[in-house]
């Protein structure tokens, strides 16, 4: 365990360490500035002379957003930000997974058993720019969401400010320790023998719908990207990281509505529509339709370390998606075109992955070399 953080005394030290480092780097958001120090962003935030810890009770709190009408949700991973305004509807909490389930809206897959801390943060030092969050992390101290109130009428913010005078009830310590986080490796290329893969390559062309994909990999311990390079002929295919801009671009110019999925230890957040104002900057791509449809994301794409196009049954047909990851292995976001249960796939979205494949295969030569690399790593 690492050492025990006050919650009652603020860490100025660390706080003016961050706003240091963002006087040079105006966009050092906190993911990025609790990395530069050091320490993990729960940490970094719970310095923050606008936060309090409001304890451990987050499904109680989750529960309670459907009240507050169009919120603010902000999923991220360290390379992809994924960034919805809208309403809490349809949501269901189990012991262990929940969803909300809201196409277009705010449609959510969550972990529960990583949800441990939150933070409220109210910052109103800004005239006429009161930012009003609450923000939930795992037991590393890693954020999961951030949630922010975005319909600021009175009666909300009484509301807001009530939920989280609720919460603070139910904190009885004055100290808190996070979990450690384990070192993150680098990704390795994990080969299956034969009888496995065999098994691999059937339970593949088996699958009835995508969610048994997950079981497959389980059953067979191996993760997403080795399996991808094991799978059954045609069924996968390695990109460049260009593809990424290329796909987001293709369907943009289609018209073509596209489910764009970015999750982390606890949460996936999916986007479903079509997509209008792609722009870079820096190192980020971005698609910017707050103005069409309430959704941002930032997309760190020429850090990825592989893009795969992958194919998998279902009862309704092949269903496709673009996928990519980071140096450790993780899925940073995926992409596929937009399906309902019992349709086929959009032959728009078929034909926009046959030109990305076409135009951003990741040369074959490369990939034995890539595979013995990584093996000998």
């Amino acid at each position: 365990m690492s050492q025990p953080l006050s919650l009652i005394t603020k860490n100025t030290e660390l706080w003016q360490q961050y706003q240091a480092l963002k006087a040079n780097t105006p966009m050092l958001f906190p993911t990025e500035g609790a990395a530069a120090l050091g320490v993990s962003e729960f940490e970094l935030m719970l310095a923050s002379p606008y936060s309090q810890y409001i304890g451990d009770q987050c499904k109680t709190v989750l529960q309670q957003f459907a009240r507050f009408g169009s919120v603010e949700s902000i999923v991220r991973n360290d390379l992809a930000v994924h960034e919805k305004t809208a309403p809490y509807h349809n949501l269901k909490l189990g012991e262990k997974m929940g969803l909300a389930l809201n196409v277009g809206g705010l449609d959510l897959r969550f972990f529960m058993w990583q949800w441990q801390h939150m933070l409220a943060v109210t910052d109103t030092s800004r005239t006429g720019k009161p930012s009003y969050s609450i923000q939930f992390y795992n037991g590393q101290g890693a954020a999961i969401d951030k949630v922010y109130l975005r319909e600021l009428s009175d009666e909300n913010i009484s509301h807001w400010q009530a939920l989280i005078a609720a919460q603070l009830q139910t904190v009885n310590t004055e100290t808190l320790t996070l979990e450690v986080q384990a070192p993150l490796s680098n990704w390795r290329y994990k080969a299956l023998d034969e009888g496995a893969r065999t098994q691999l390559q059937q339970g593949w062309q088996a699958m009835t719908d995508v969610h048994q994909f997950h079981s497959l990999l389980k059953n067979l311990d191996i993760d997403r990207a080795s399996s991808y390079r094991q799978a059954p002929e045609q069924m996968t295919q390695q990109l460049e990281v260009s593809a990424v801009e290329a796909v987001f671009t293709q369907a943009r110019d289609a018209k073509c509505p596209i489910m764009i999925f970015v999750g982390n230890s606890g949460l996936v957040q999916i986007q479903t529509g079509t997509v209008q104002t792609l722009k870079r900057i820096g190192d980020w791509f971005n698609i910017l339709d707050k103005d069409h449809n309430d959704f941002t994301l930032h997309l760190k794409d020429k850090a990825l370390a592989q893009v795969w196009c992958v194919k998998r049954p279902t009862k309704d047909g092949i269903v496709t998606c673009i996928e990519g990851f980071d140096n450790q292995g993780s899925s940073v976001f995926s992409v596929f075109g937009q399906r309902l249960e019992g349709t086929p796939e959009l032959a728009e979205w078929q034909q926009i992955v046959a030109n990305v494949v076409g135009e951003h295969a990741y040369a074959e030569a490369l990939a034995p070399a890539v595979m013995a690399e990584a093996e000998s790593a």
